[in-house]
């Protein structure tokens, strides 16, 4: 199979879709010839059978401007690619499709989102199948969707028992309203005063910025000010952190959010209020707003031997059925 993938950027080391670079390496292994058409480029290394070309965001192009390089080297690039997958953007299956149709490309889409658009809408006319990694990643029931699970990468997500923190409480992911940070530090706010919180995550837009600043003041009106680090963590650098904590909690809306599976895949608790979450994680670990903090200090609280027999079904959870190079080997099926 040679596969033409369409994404938003490959930056190994972007803090939103750098673990995105760890999944086109594992399509190298799967197809014989893999071409990506990305919008921006940053640092990436990739096999000898893949091609990365940019439609030139990075180099500040215009919108108008990437949209005639993404229809040239569709055009051009023709005999590389007998099908194609466009990774959570539906607006390039709606500028592609019409040359797709006539090149009789057969078109794919991969989107995990609740939330919809009319775009949304009019590329699932246009795709053979949309594949998501729960059945909550569309925003509506769909006869197209094939659920296949997260990717995640279980050799480098591994529990490391001897680097637990014990007093140390983490939370993942861009600061933006809909993760639900001031949920996390109310409940936070009612664990041990020996319990320290890091919020691994940056913000991209004037809004984000704007939560920040709220979230900050919550901490202060908390008191728990001092015991609260948000700071911006490298993507190379989660593993580590999600090995060392204790604890992860999560309370973000909208479908399953990654960090629950990768803190999972680490051995490492997670007490989560996301409705999606309800489908992977085991009981113990599910919580409501106002039951965060009770369920934390109940896992907080476990023996040594009660928290190992919790990690070992944790990361099994994962391991059977969101590693990585299961999900891209079902992928490359579903597009044969």
């Amino acid at each position: 199979m040679k596969l033409l993938l369409v994404t938003q950027k490959a930056d190994r080391n972007d803090y939103i879709l750098g673990f995105f670079h760890r999944w086109m390496e594992e399509f190298a292994k799967h197809v014989d010839q893999l071409t990506i058409v990305a919008q921006a480029t940053g640092d990436y290394s990739l096999p000898q059978n893949v091609q990365v070309l940019s439609l030139g965001k990075e180099q500040g192009r215009s919108r108008l401007s990437q949209i005639l390089q993404f229809w040239r080297l569709l055009f051009r690039l023709r005999d590389s690619y007998d099908c194609v997958l466009v990774h959570m953007t539906p607006i390039w299956v709606l500028l592609g499709w019409p040359l797709w149709f006539l090149l009789r490309k057969p078109v794919f889409l991969w989107y995990e989102i609740r939330r919809g658009s009319s775009r949304l809408s009019l590329a699932l006319l246009c795709v053979r199948k949309v594949f998501s990694a729960t059945a909550r990643g569309l925003p509506y029931s769909h006869h197209k969707q094939v659920v296949l699970g997260h990717g995640i990468n279980t050799a480098v997500f591994t529990p490391a028992p001897d680097r637990r923190e014990e007093a140390l409480v983490a939370a993942v992911g861009r600061i933006t309203r809909s993760k639900r940070y001031d949920v996390i530090l109310r409940a936070f706010a009612g664990l041990p005063e020996v319990c320290r919180l890091c919020i691994a995550g940056g913000t991209v837009t004037a809004a984000d910025q704007e939560e920040k600043t709220s979230l900050d003041q919550l901490a202060r009106e908390l008191g728990i000010a001092r015991r609260v680090e948000v700071s911006w963590v490298e993507p190379e650098h989660i593993p580590a952190l999600l090995r060392r904590a204790s604890l992860v909690l999560h309370a973000c809306v909208g479908g399953l959010d990654k960090v629950v599976l990768e803190a999972m895949a680490c051995g490492t608790p997670v007490v989560s209020t996301s409705e999606a979450a309800k489908d992977i994680l085991p009981r113990v670990c599910l919580a409501r707003p106002d039951t965060l903090a009770d369920h934390a200090r109940r896992i907080l609280s476990l023996s040594s031997d009660e928290r190992a027999v919790l990690a070992r079904d944790l990361r099994q959870r994962v391991v059977d059925g969101h590693a990585l190079p299961r999900l891209i080997e079902r992928l490359v099926q579903e597009m044969q």
